[in-house]
């Protein structure tokens, strides 16, 4: 029995007899997020894949796989497999595209069927039938806000009723009120406030115009929540905060690398998100970011080589799969056309509220930019095809007033929405926890099991590319 049966073994005993008797919701995601740090290092320090299959090719000599300084994003880079995979990813990176991709298929094939294996044993525990980080720093205070709004409303008997901290957001914090006494008011709302010191980041909207931004969507009829109030005195929650009216239902599905069970979630989507690209950005445009500066062609070439570039440097291994995806980006560059719209950037069923089988808001548009309308359609292309018919969403999409995009510029923002968020995880994420930089179940997280996880999506989306021809 090897180190990683220790690892397995734990995490299938914590599955199965200690989640089940956590209630506490912050707890309850910690060990889940424990779970996943366990069966993702347990496949890392695996020999070679579950079937005990090998790539095709020539590469039999042992790789160090596990003496990484943490497991490849690549998890089909076993100690029998990391040298094939290698000697095939750097073959296809220096061929001709086309000829490559013909030329290395049984490897292409291999490693997502791998690939899929490693997923299925992972999924087993995680989410099979077996018998959260805390909140950070100083929170939202219930009494400031409280003074704050009967102040606001001239109102000294107004009261918060209820105040509940939302868990998670990287560049804000979040908590659910109810508040009694403001006539002026919606009953229930939430509160939004900047991390303290401006932790969030430079990527991030800041919260006036986040609000701006939401009031223009929704006076156009976008489902976002209604827009209260904004702040920007820090005096008051000591960082500039918004208030929206709080929308009716549930998240349509927490979890990112899930789909809700009700399809007919996607034609509402499609309704939302053609309404959103077709908004004029005019009055907005200069507050925003922007997701480049060149929006031709060679803008987007040279942005690809920039990803393909740090790829290479960051990963800790070789992937067939990325530089396969790399090489028919490469090839396929210049279908691209120059257009412009704003982009939600996170637009999915984490992102969405809904109730009895409609969407009542999108949510967080805090990473909102000018860009390309593809960078939304292949942002969502892999959990839309999960959750219903591909091209039923686009029909609806157009219907809805959407832009033409075709298949293949969508297929390529699919594979570029992959490489993009790995770049941003192995750099943002797991090198920082890797360094010394931060450290917990988080952002271990971020290099032990969302890339690969994540390698899986790009796989899955390249074999659909490929089945197109």
């Amino acid at each position: 029995m090897g180190i990683s049966q220790y690892l397995w073994s734990t995490a299938r005993d914590l599955r199965a007899n200690v989640m089940p008797r956590i209630e506490d919701g912050t707890a309850r995601e910690k060990l889940h997020n424990g779970l996943r740090l366990l069966t993702w290092v347990a496949n890392a320090l695996e020999e070679a894949a579950p079937d005990g299959s090998v790539p095709p090719g020539p590469g039999k000599m042992v790789a160090d796989t596990d003496r990484l300084s943490g497991p490849a994003e690549n998890a089909a880079a076993w100690r029998t497999s990391g040298t094939a995979i290698a000697e095939a990813a750097k073959s296809i990176s220096a061929t001709d595209s086309a000829t490559a991709l013909e030329q290395h298929a049984d490897v292409i094939e291999w490693e997502k069927a791998a690939l899929d294996q490693v997923v299925a044993r992972v999924d087993a525990i995680e989410y099979g039938d077996l018998p959260s980080d805390s909140l950070t720093g100083a929170e939202i205070d219930r009494d400031r806000l409280q003074d704050y709004l009967r102040e606001r409303c001239g109102n000294p008997g107004l009261t918060i009723a209820s105040f509940t901290p939302v868990h998670g957001g990287r560049s804000r914090q979040t908590a659910l009120f109810s508040v009694e006494g403001a006539s002026t008011m919606p009953a229930d709302m939430v509160v939004q406030r900047g991390l303290p010191g401006g932790g969030g980041g430079g990527g991030f909207v800041k919260e006036d115009v986040q609000f701006d931004l939401m009031k223009l969507l929704y006076d156009a009829g976008v489902r976002v929540p209604e827009p209260v109030l904004i702040e920007n005195d820090e005096s008051h929650l000591g960082a500039p905060f918004l208030l929206t009216a709080r929308a009716s239902g549930s998240c349509a599905e927490p979890d990112f690398w899930l789909v809700p069970d009700d399809p007919s979630l996607v034609s509402d989507l499609a309704r939302e998100m053609a309404l959103l690209h077709s908004q004029p950005i005019a009055t907005i445009e200069a507050r925003l970011p922007q997701s480049r500066q060149r929006y031709d062609v060679e803008g987007w070439r040279e942005e690809l080589e920039t990803f393909a570039r740090q790829w290479d440097e960051m990963a800790h291994w070789p992937s067939v799969t990325m530089s396969a995806a790399i090489a028919w980006m490469r090839a396929n560059v210049d279908c691209l056309e120059d257009r412009r719209t704003l982009v939600h950037n996170d637009f999915l069923f984490h992102n969405i509220m809904a109730d009895g089988g409609r969407i009542t808001a999108v949510l967080d548009w805090e990473m909102t930019s000018i860009g390309h309308p593809g960078e939304d359609l292949g942002y969502a292309y892999p959990q839309i095809s999960r959750c219903g018919d591909w091209s039923t969403f686009l029909d609806a999409y157009r219907t809805a007033g959407g832009p033409f995009i075709s298949q293949r510029q969508i297929d390529y923002f699919a594979l570029r929405a992959g490489l993009r968020l790995m770049i941003l995880v192995m750099r943002g994420g797991r090198d920082a926890f890797e360094k010394g930089l931060a450290d917990g179940v988080l952002p271990a997280t971020a290099g032990a099991h969302f890339s690969q996880r994540l390698l899986h999506r790009i796989a899955t989306i390249l074999a659909d590319v490929r089945a197109r021809g």
